[in-house]
């Protein structure tokens, strides 16, 4: 477990230097995780990477959870549509899906390596400084966590 958390801190490390140097909009997340009977605090981080077709973004995320005997780390490819016809400058609504590389282990034992596949619904708030904070839902769709509440923060 100790090498699968160095392994993945350094590589949030990387792609956090990464989007820094890029002018690329990073920010912290954290929530809650429930997996088949599994119940967690989640943390990571996710980079805004621009839209790639109008009102469609693509938002990378690292998340890691540790607590009864499991440790799940999540690389999720969210893609999220902006629901701007619907919201103000201020306040902004997005949904998606994602596509995720999901290891799960339990007590240190081999750990599995799924593809999953989940849903998204969330909502922005931009601040008078320019940054956004957000909270999100997730929906299991395949080999994902069945739920997960998301709140986060992202510097612009």
């Amino acid at each position: 477990m100790i090498r699968t958390l160095t392994i993945a801190l350094l590589l949030l490390a990387l792609s956090a230097g990464s989007c820094l140097a890029l002018d690329v909009p990073i920010g912290p997340r954290l929530g809650y995780t429930h997996w088949d009977g599994i119940n967690q605090m989640h943390f990571g981080a996710h980079a805004k990477l621009g839209e790639l077709f109008p009102n469609v973004e693509l938002i990378p995320n690292l998340e890691m959870g540790f607590n009864n005997g499991y440790t799940i780390i999540m690389l999720n490819g969210d893609l999220a549509y902006k629901f701007t016809e619907l919201t103000s400058t201020t306040y902004g609504l997005y949904g998606g899906g994602s596509l995720s590389l999901n290891y799960l282990d339990h007590d240190l034992l081999e750990g599995n390596l799924d593809l999953g596949l989940s849903a998204l619904v969330g909502a922005t708030r931009r601040l008078d400084n320019g940054d956004e904070v957000l909270g999100e839902i997730r929906l299991g769709i395949l080999d994902s966590p069945g739920f997960k509440l998301t709140f986060g923060y992202t510097f612009f």
